[in-house]
């Protein structure tokens, strides 16, 4: 080949990564330009196949494309500078990698002939390895496919998760000659027969079977509809993890709750009483375990695509090590051919039913649910969730109110609900609304949020503005750090100090920003509020100011529970 041909066959290493990134269907680039990424930058907005979306700050990056991904939007890539760039998306990157999120995040690292100089930005490319599924390092021009290859297959390989590529600037603006590279990772199965059988055997003779969902159960195709169905063969109780929340819909009487530290009273009980647990896809984080103290029943069934979550944290009597739905059909197709069921159990539906029942009677006693100023979480969710569309998506930050949002918010469908699992890292919401909004542009977005979770990314609203995104903000205002001072750790800790702040006006915020805000004090007036927001285009924010003296979601689960259980 004369040296003409091989000029023509070369590309820019920009070029490279974005043929890559196409070729993975991605369709989304999330990221703030900067001087090291303007190669790529260059090319994401000169041809068409994928969309740039420029956000405000690191941070909110791979949150963006980590809502637009949990409500089905498919994998997005982002793209940040390294150094400041790259340790700011670190928190975006290490709740993917806790949620099995796949996302392709592009650093412009530093060039590797200037390592050890102390050239601008420069970091030690091994700090973030835990953060992400793999961390791929680009060494050289020829590489550079392979490197891609690889990163992508380990992303979209379960569980998903992560991948950074750190591709030195130089050779994202560079143009060369390299070989494509096709790579396929090893692996690696099971035979689940013997333990699909024991399964079976166990759930047929339970006499108080339960159903418990975990993030594995959210990430499995077809996973809904064979939990629905094996629910039905067993008529069991449902409960969920943080991630599980919304697998299963809610509205369904046998759905019990979600488990943590504000986990109702009666539902331990019932978790204390069930001789057979089935858990699907979870790994008993601490988060959704109350540090590991709620009761797992009698005999647990543990269904997981992940080796080292068994034994880890509670011991299983049977481990099926698969897939959520493919385990879930093959116990109920061994249940079905061995005769299903062979003892009468409990009726699902009339004991969680009558456990949620006992729990809200236990909140209107204390009068969470009155239209009183200064309002209370309980009531302003419940309202939200009456004015808000079955089909809209809903995401959540990370706070005190998010733990009463497990309770009394009802949430119908995973794509619908999205929320932080095990890593609790506040700032979450409003970024992974603008993804959502991304991802469903003719629904409407909903973003439950404190005010100290909006203020650690509240120029994102900004980015909701420039992009006339349809969403509504609804801030949960106490003024004040409520998960950490209502905390039974703090007493006799920090005596004599709370940590309240003056909240901002965060109705003014907004409007400075570009989206249109309001304060309301009533339910009545809330209701209004979202009726008039998510009926229009646009960005919305609506500050609720809530009793800064509320007890938290943990407390009030602290009840007695006097229900008959079988």
């Amino acid at each position: 080949m004369s040296d003409g041909a091989d000029r023509a066959d070369e590309k820019r290493g920009g070029e490279y990564v974005y043929e890559a990134l196409v070729d993975a269907g991605v369709e989304l680039v999330i990221g703030i330009p900067g001087t090291q990424t303007l190669p790529l930058d260059r090319t994401v907005v000169e041809r068409d196949e994928m969309r740039y979306v420029m956000a405000r700050h690191e941070t909110a990056v791979p949150h963006i494309a980590w809502g637009y991904y949990e409500s089905g939007g498919g994998v997005a890539a982002t793209l940040t500078v390294p150094g400041p760039g790259d340790t700011n998306a670190m928190h975006g990157l290490k709740n993917a990698y806790e949620d099995c999120v796949p996302i392709l995040h592009v650093s412009a690292d530093v060039n590797p002939e200037d390592r050890g100089k102390g050239p601008i930005h420069e970091i030690e490319a091994d700090t973030f390895d835990n953060v992400v599924k793999e961390n791929v390092t680009v060494e050289s021009e020829l590489e550079l496919p392979a490197d891609l290859a690889r990163g992508v297959e380990t992303a979209f390989e379960p569980p998903y998760g992560p991948v950074r590529f750190g591709v030195p600037s130089r050779i994202l603006d560079e143009s060369f000659h390299a070989s494509a590279a096709e790579v396929s990772p090893e692996r690696t199965t099971w035979d689940a027969g013997d333990d699909v059988d024991a399964a079976a055997e166990a759930l047929a003779g339970a006499k108080c079977p339960l159903v418990y969902l975990g993030g594995g159960a959210r990430r499995s195709p077809g996973a809904p509809e064979a939990v629905g169905s094996i629910v039905e063969d067993l008529d069991a109780p449902v409960i969920a993890s943080y991630k599980g929340k919304g697998v299963f819909p809610e509205d369904d009487p046998r759905f019990l709750a979600v488990t943590g530290s504000h986990t109702p009273e009666g539902v331990r009980r019932v978790l204390d009483r069930a001789d057979v647990v089935l858990a699907l896809g979870t790994d008993f984080d601490g988060i959704a375990t109350d540090h590991w103290s709620l009761p797992m029943g009698n005999r647990l069934i543990h269904v997981t695509l992940d080796p080292e979550a068994v034994d880890a944290s509670y011991e299983a009597d049977v481990v099926v090590l698969a897939d959520v739905a493919d385990a879930v059909e093959s116990i109920r197709e061994t249940l079905d051919d061995a005769g299903g069921r062979t003892v009468d159990g409990w009726d699902g539906g009339r004991v969680a039913t009558a456990v949620r029942e006992e729990y809200r009677e236990s909140l209107a006693s204390q009068g969470f649910f009155e239209d009183e100023p200064p309002l209370n979480t309980p009531g302003v969710l419940e309202a939200v969730r009456a004015s808000t569309p079955r089909d809209a998506v809903v995401t959540t930050d990370v706070g005190g109110f998010r733990l009463w949002s497990k309770q009394v918010f009802e949430a119908y469908d995973s794509r619908r609900y999205i929320t932080a699992g095990s890593w609790g890292g506040m700032g979450v919401g409003l970024p992974a609304a603008i993804g959502a909004s991304l991802a469903n542009p003719e629904t409407p977005t909903v973003c439950l949020t404190g005010d100290g979770g909006l203020m650690m990314c509240v120029h994102e609203l900004h980015t909701a503005a420039q992009y006339d995104l349809d969403l509504t903000v609804v801030v949960s205002n106490n003024a004040d750090y409520g998960i950490i001072s209502k905390s039974p750790k703090i007493e006799g800790y920090t005596e004599g100090h709370q940590f309240t702040w003056n909240a901002p006006d965060f109705a003014r915020v907004a409007k400075g920003f570009g989206c249109r805000g309001a304060r309301v004090e009533t339910l009545a007036d809330l209701g209004d509020a979202l009726d008039s927001a998510i009926g229009r285009d646009g960005p919305d924010l609506i500050d609720v100011p809530i009793e800064t003296e509320e007890p938290s979601a943990a407390a009030a689960a602290d009840y007695e529970s006097t229900i008959d259980l079988p």
